[in-house]
């Protein structure tokens, strides 16, 4: 995909109060979820209505109904199909979705069942894409699918510079309709070299839009402010 000239922060968000927040301390965008203790699933169609009503920026709704990312439940899988097509009804920015098969590699079926009926709405296949055994086949198969936009990953565990060694080396394996989107973490110093690499340049961040950084406190516009600022200040640089 081509390069962003604008720096982009995405904060998760799990209530109205949390998107009105976000928005407020300058997020760009929100990933709309519920558990986020659990990794984040999907949320009730009415709060995700409020959420859309509440704010202006765009909003992604996460469409996962359980933990693991292999789906072996026939009814989990409709669940799923349910649910993309009813948030496709609002005006949300897009849905955020990820399904791996026994092997490793990305469901595909699954993947297919789901986008069929969303009316070509905007995705981001989310972090299961870490546990993808071979992510080069993994990035052919989402190219397939021009609805998928944005990979939603974190770098690993290492340091900052390993971190986004492991980003930039993704980026260059993401397909021409595809970005990199940078799960940070707190890291700060991840956040502005996220926001300074051209092939990268967006940033995702649950615990650090929170105070305190947990995953069971709201999201403060201060600390979204904190966060904007470090984006804002890679701008200038």
């Amino acid at each position: 995909m081509s390069t962003s000239s604008k720096p982009l922060l995405e904060v998760i968000a799990c209530t109205v109060d949390d998107a009105v927040a976000a928005e407020r301390g300058g997020a760009d965008r929100i990933e709309l979820v519920r558990d986020l203790g659990r990794g984040g699933l999907t949320p009730d169609i009415a709060l995700a209505a409020a959420v859309v009503d509440a704010v202006r920026i765009p909003v992604r709704v996460m469409i996962r109904e359980e933990e693991p990312f292999v789906v072996s439940s026939p009814e989990v899988a409709q669940a799923l199909c349910d649910a993309a097509r009813e948030m496709c009804g609002l005006a949300i920015d897009g849905l955020v979705i990820g399904f791996l098969d026994a092997s490793g590699g990305v469901d595909e079926a699954l993947l297919g069942r789901v986008l069929r009926d969303t009316r070509g709405m905007r995705v981001t296949f989310h972090r299961a894409f870490e546990e993808v055994f071979d992510q080069r086949a993994g990035f052919v198969v989402l190219n397939r699918w021009p609805q998928i936009d944005r990979v939603l990953v974190n770098g690993g565990s290492g340091t900052t510079g390993q971190r986004l060694s492991v980003l930039r080396a993704l980026a260059s394996l993401a397909g021409d309709r595809q970005r990199v989107l940078s799960a940070v973490g707190s890291d700060r110093e991840l956040l502005r070299a996220v926001c300074a690499a051209p092939d990268l340049g967006e940033a995702h961040v649950g615990r650090a839009a929170r105070d305190p950084e947990v995953v069971d406190a709201t999201v403060s516009a201060v600390k979204v402010a904190e966060l904007v600022a470090l984006r804002d200040a890679v701008r200038r640089d």
